[in-house]
């Protein structure tokens, strides 16, 4: 960090004036990065439930977008390959995963879908 910044002597003279720089020792970059990155986490962390919570809430999410998608639940867990119901799947898959922090094999079984079929689905949203 401090050479980051130019050396102990650019440092004093930030402190003398007054200028911090963010900085988190699990974290290297400049304090523009840091910061970045503690909103991005905190953001992640807001999504994600712990214990029976989790279920709760994936359980109310699945149910909301398959009344918005005007799909019964029972085609999403039933392994429809139909295009609505595999796209519905998909986004619900990924929103599981990736918001709420619930694992590959929980979203499977709250789906009805094995975890490499999750997976794949996962993966593919990142390209």
């Amino acid at each position: 960090m401090i050479r980051s910044l130019g050396g102990w002597s650019q440092v004093k003279s930030m402190r003398r004036a007054g200028d911090r720089e963010l900085s988190d020792q699990r974290i290297l970059g400049s304090g523009e990065f840091v910061d970045r990155m503690l909103k991005e986490a905190a953001l992640r962390v807001k999504y994600q439930f712990y214990g029976n919570e989790r279920i709760l809430k994936a359980e109310e999410f699945i149910n909301k977008v398959c009344r918005e998608g005007n799909v019964n639940i029972n085609e999403i867990r039933s392994g429809s390959r139909r295009k609505h119901i595999t796209r519905i799947r998909s986004l619900i898959a990924i929103k599981l995963v990736k918001d709420y922090g619930i694992s590959l094999a929980e979203t499977a079984r709250s789906l009805g879908a094995s975890t490499s079929a999750i997976s794949k689905i996962v993966s593919k949203s990142k390209k």
